[in-house]
């Protein structure tokens, strides 16, 4: 048997994400500039260790340290130009000391540069949540693919092979890369347990590994994938039905921000404005409104996150 590649080299065998959202430099500069400075990166790496393990997710290639090059060296990009912005804008617009106009740069490049390299460093696990989410997505459709086949007499080696070469995204790239392996020389047994390894779906993992117990038990493989199926179904209703009972606080939620918040405060300036108090003026009026649109944005932000997109 030919010995299997390993599960660094990430799901699908390839690289499928060309761009880091917010990184101004490219993936494949990792193999060009990341290699050149992999001395920046090997210092990186052991303050976000579990970088490696998502960037295999995702499929990349390159040395981990590499990537903690060009993720220092985007955040260290990001840190001059906001840095630049905000010193001009503090000599230009400030009344402040001269040591404070010096300093709030540099406070504020040292801050901006933190922030995106802890955000470069964490968005591929974002990425690789996505991806598991789209495989649980498409596996439901795929399975009920294979169960079609082998309940027809199609042996299951041959089903993986159809369903890869099939349209169900990220699921099909999972399979191809099984066919692959398996026409190499290696064992189907062995392959379809890899793919539970490697896959950061938890019920492709729980498909994978249901299919290679009845292989290895010699049960009846259309009762095993009806089973997985109805799993998958349920497993969506559970989260249409937890997205729903969510949703009813969600929109108490925004309509405390949208409208009871906003004339509730209005009302509470004015009141206090009789007595010479907090005035309401139209900067406070405005950042009255301001507050409620950016709460309302966040709001429909996280209901858009959390909503399950069974289809698409």
């Amino acid at each position: 048997m030919l010995a299997r590649p390993g599960i660094a080299g990430g799901n699908m065998g390839k690289l499928d994400v060309k761009r880091i959202p917010l990184m101004l430099l490219p993936l494949s500069a990792a193999s060009t500039t990341g290699a050149r400075y992999r001395g920046v990166g090997v210092k990186i790496l052991p303050f976000y260790p579990s970088v490696k393990y998502d960037l295999g997710n995702i499929g990349f290639a390159e040395p981990p340290e590499n990537y903690c090059a060009i993720a220092f060296f985007s955040a260290s990009i990001w840190a001059l130009l906001v840095a630049a912005l905000a010193g001009f804008a503090i000599f230009r617009f400030t009344a402040l000391p001269l040591q404070a106009k010096m300093l709030l740069p540099f406070l504020i490049a040292a801050l901006v540069w933190f922030f995106f390299l802890i955000l470069h460093l964490a968005y591929p696990k974002l990425i690789a949540r996505e991806i598991a989410s789209k495989i649980d997505r498409e596996l439901i459709f795929a399975m009920r693919d294979m169960l079609i086949q082998i309940s027809s007499g199609v042996p299951l080696f041959n089903a993986i092979d159809n369903v890869g070469n099939a349209n169900y995204d990220y699921v099909s790239k999972e399979f191809r890369t099984t066919v692959m392996r398996v026409k190499a020389g290696a064992s189907l047994l062995d392959e379809i347990e890899d793919m539970a390894i490697r896959t950061q779906s938890v019920y492709l993992k729980k498909t994978a590994w249901q299919l290679a117990t009845a292989i290895r038990a010699g049960a009846n493989l259309t009762e095993t994938i009806k089973g997985i199926i109805n799993s998958l179904v349920e497993y969506q209703f559970s989260l249409s039905k937890s997205f729903n009972a969510e949703l009813n606080f969600i929109i108490l939620v925004y309509l405390m921000i949208a409208a009871v918040l906003p004339t509730i405060g209005t009302t509470v300036l004015v009141i206090f404005s009789v007595f010479g108090m907090l005035g309401i003026t139209p900067e406070v009026f405005a950042g009255i409104v301001g507050i409620s649109f950016i709460g309302q944005i966040a709001v429909i932000t996280y209901v858009k996150s959390k909503r399950p997109n069974l289809f698409e």
